[in-house]
């Protein structure tokens, strides 16, 4: 696996903390993972929405190349049409330009407990 880049949520540092089953305060952690393509600025507009969204909501991000072996085989299994792709707890949740407003409603429903659907 390449490298990961590992954002916890604020108060907690532990680089193996992460998943859905993990909670800070009695609320869930959410892992995203975000899979980048070198010299993409829909890529780097991401990580920067990731780095504020993750000081007011709990969540890990796993941050990986495109071009390693990992970042590829994420990219095929989820067909993902262009980087950056972004998984939340394991599952698709886009490519290319990040939602953001659609990610803080889903980060929200997380804090309360709901389910992803």
């Amino acid at each position: 696996m390449g490298p990961v880049e590992t954002t916890a949520a604020p108060g907690r540092h532990d680089p193996d903390f992460g998943g859905s089953q993990a909670e800070v305060a009695g609320v869930p952690v959410v892992d995203i993972t975000l899979v980048a393509a070198p010299a993409c600025h829909l890529c780097e507009q991401a990580k920067s929405a990731l780095a504020v969204l993750a000081q007011s909501f709990p969540m890990t991000i796993h941050t990986l190349s495109i071009d390693d072996e990992a970042g590829r085989a994420l990219m095929e299994h989820h067909r993902a049409p262009m980087s950056p792709l972004v998984l939340l707890d394991g599952q698709y949740f886009s490519s290319g330009r990040l939602p953001r407003r659609k990610l803080e409603r889903r980060l929200e429903a997380a804090r309360r407990g709901e389910t992803n659907g």
